[in-house]
């Protein structure tokens, strides 16, 4: 038998390895795309982003479902340009998993709700950040 515990997972070796949740997959063109990687990517793009301080999140549109990404800014970044920071990360996304952001936003230190544990909380970022008519949330940054 089997459990459907909406996890995510891979076999490698004969060992099962978890690597998401169902609920989290992002599905653009018909090609799945786990958050967990456009967040890597996108923290690997800029020196001022970093892991564990970007949330990748799928929302729904006119045309279709597209991904937004929030990332927090690093804490020491007296002089920064948001424009340059924003095209690195598109362009990297863009690159690598050949998907087009629906939109990038910078936060401050801190911007991103997390978890209990201190992981990054998708869906409350979401909620924080994006209204229900797709537009950034005033609430935001």
């Amino acid at each position: 038998g089997w459990l459907r515990t909406g996890d995510l997972g891979t076999i490698r070796n004969g060992r099962l390895f978890v690597t998401g949740r169902l609920k989290d997959l992002i599905i653009i063109d018909g090609r799945n795309h786990s958050p967990h990687d456009l967040e890597e990517t996108v923290a690997a793009a800029h020196p001022l982003l970093g892991p564990d301080r970007v949330a990748a999140f799928a929302v729904d549109g006119d045309e279709g479902e597209g991904v937004v990404v929030v990332a927090e800014r690093a804490r020491r970044a007296p002089d920064f340009d948001e424009s340059e920071i924003s095209r690195a990360a598109t362009r990297a996304v863009a690159e690598r998993h050949d998907v087009r952001l629906r939109a990038f936003l910078l936060v401050k230190p801190g911007g991103l709700p997390r978890t209990s544990s201190g992981k990054v909380a998708r869906s409350a970022a979401r909620t924080r950040y994006w209204t229900a008519d797709g537009t950034e949330s005033p609430h935001g940054s």
